[in-house]
């Protein structure tokens, strides 16, 4: 039986109390959100697609967890059998701590560890990561010629079948993932110790809350935090504001007293007190342009494919999947997609650029910078369009728009919710994940939400421009 896994690992480097969470009280957990999945869904696909570099391993990823045990000693058998070269979720036990090893080839007389990872580049946390597993595996006495991240090349462009050998790029860790062992185990049997503990260690809430990851415990650790407390503005930094929470100013009275009457802080405050929003209209009527009935609302929903799927294409470049388009004259909506044939997306980008012709201005709402996205596909070389296209979101960022759902997300959902605080609306993640589903009923769901996300995105705009 383990007591310590990676993922637990990685916890309690963020934060020991959520490390003990997870092992003692996982139910309190946060409900996983829909753009989590999404990513967990994509991890899994580049993954899979991995294995086929090295062809023909032996999967150990055992029925339930009650076989870890089993597969582990299984494992180790398969070491030392030569008809096995290669094998996908190897299991590994050392010190109470069990590793689910991507793929471990076999090179001459010693095994060759490989983590897979879905990005581009590398960050501290898969070092960690790797350095982790070879600690188990020295643990084990498993003779390892290297420990390697697999990750995607950025430069690499898909011509046809996709070239396995050109996708991935190799980054050796194993220098740097000897020189932490020492300081892994001291990490291992301090973990474990947390873990043997009667209560939930003592830890104030403080940045490790968002740091590296959003902690699935935060509503648990934050529950006697008000619904106003001035922790969910964004005026001043998150060190700031904690370090003057857990210096004992945690009420709303007292910390006004910090601020200038005048300030972006104070208008924050006020408007989690009265329970509304603020926005700074000066900005915002100076940055929105004219006022004008001939509006196109528009919902542009792109994919970034780990995988590239078109020729021509890298991984993540975006992949144009639907519009949809709300007129706000006549409440008309036009509707596009390509979801059968990605290939047909530069007919509907020579449509898209006709239609938003005839409007005098184009509202859409987006995390991404979808000008430059037209810009990459040609829809701005047209002087009819360029000028009128504006990013509601962009706007209000500008304008210090501020509710206390946007603290932790800004997006459409969170600030609607703000300026209507008796309605809830879906997550946009939703809508990415029907689209790109293998099943044909959920694909058809995502007409309606387009068309229903850009009725939101209307109500927003016109309740803000009065």
């Amino acid at each position: 039986m383990h007591i310590i896994s990676k993922s637990t690992y990685i916890k309690g480097e963020q934060c020991v109390k959520a490390l003990y969470m997870y092992k003692k009280h996982p139910y309190l957990r946060d409900k996983l959100s829909i753009e989590k999945r999404a990513k967990f869904k994509r991890g899994t696909d580049v993954g899979v697609l991995a294995r086929t570099y090295f062809p023909g391993g032996v999967n150990m990823t055992p029925a339930s967890p009650s076989l870890f045990g089993k597969m582990f000693e299984k494992t180790m058998q398969n070491l030392n059998n030569p008809n096995i070269n290669v094998m996908y979720e190897a299991i590994f036990i050392y010190n109470d701590t069990l590793i689910m090893l991507d793929i471990l080839v076999r090179d001459g007389d010693k095994w060759r560890a490989i983590e897979v990872k879905s990005s581009l580049s590398l960050s501290e946390t898969y070092y960690q990561d790797a350095a982790l597993q070879y600690y188990v595996l020295d643990g084990c006495k498993v003779p390892i010629s290297d420990m390697q991240l697999m990750y995607v090349n950025e430069n690499y462009v898909k011509e046809h079948d996709i070239d396995i050998n050109k996708l991935f790029v190799f980054k050796s860790v194993k220098e740097y993932a000897i020189q932490q062992l020492q300081e892994i185990d001291k990490k291992v049997n301090f973990f474990k110790e947390i873990t043997n503990l009667n209560n939930a260690p003592r830890i104030n809430i403080g940045t490790q809350c968002f740091r590296p990851y959003t902690c699935e415990f935060l509503g648990h650790c934050w529950k006697r935090v008000p619904n106003d407390s001035f922790l969910k503005t964004t005026a001043l930094s998150d060190e700031e504001m904690f370090s003057i929470y857990n210096n004992g100013t945690q009420d709303n009275f007292r910390f006004k007293k910090l601020l200038n009457p005048l300030s972006l802080g104070m208008n924050q405050i006020d408007a989690l007190e009265q329970d509304t929003f603020y926005i700074n209209y000066k900005t915002f009527y100076n940055t929105i342009g004219k006022k004008t009935d001939s509006i196109a609302f528009l919902n542009l929903l792109f994919y970034r494919p780990a995988i590239p799927i078109l020729d021509g294409h890298k991984p993540y470049q975006e992949i144009i999947l639907a519009f949809s388009i709300l007129s706000n004259q006549d409440d008309e909506t036009i509707y596009w997609d390509c979801f059968n044939d990605y290939s047909k997306m530069e007919e509907g980008l020579n449509l898209l650029t006709e239609i938003l012709k005839r409007f005098e201005k184009v509202v859409y709402f987006s995390a991404q910078n979808i000008n430059s996205l037209m810009n990459r596909y040609k829809i701005l070389e047209s002087k009819e369009i360029s000028f009128k296209i504006i990013n509601l979101k962009d706007v209000l960022k500008e304008s210090d728009f501020y509710n206390k759902k946007t603290k932790f997300d800004f997006s459409l959902k969170t600030i609607y919710e703000g300026i209507f605080p008796s309605e809830e609306i879906f997550e946009h993640s939703r809508i990415i994940l029907n689209a790109t589903s293998d099943n044909e009923l959920e694909r058809c769901l995502v007409r309606d939400d387009m068309e229903m996300e850009n009725k939101y995105l209307q109500k927003t705009y016109k309740h803000l421009i009065g």
